[in-house]
């Protein structure tokens, strides 16, 4: 498992929010943190990170298709646009 520092994260996710999600976050830790022990608020913390709003937003240059993602993606976007008599009228 991937290690995550936490304070480094914490404050990437804090640098997207507005001013109105930085208030709701801080007041949703603090009532976390007045709640939970150490560990557990370790673990709210980490699912606040994978979830929005403090989540980073999807990078598309990092996902990865391979050739055969492609094919179908190219299959699918020709049917569409060609409609579906394309075939019916030899092209």
């Amino acid at each position: 498992m991937r290690r995550t520092d936490l304070a480094e994260a914490t404050m990437e996710g804090w640098a997207r929010l507005d001013e109105a999600q930085r208030q709701r976050s801080f007041m949703a830790f603090v009532s976390a943190a007045m709640r939970l022990d150490r560990l557990e608020l370790r673990a709210w913390l980490l699912r606040r990170l994978r979830n929005p709003p403090l989540a980073p937003p999807i990078d598309p240059a990092r996902l990865m298709l391979g050739d055969v993602d492609i094919a179908f993606i190219q299959r699918t976007v020709g049917e569409a646009a060609c409609g579906p008599d394309r075939d019916e009228a030899g092209g």
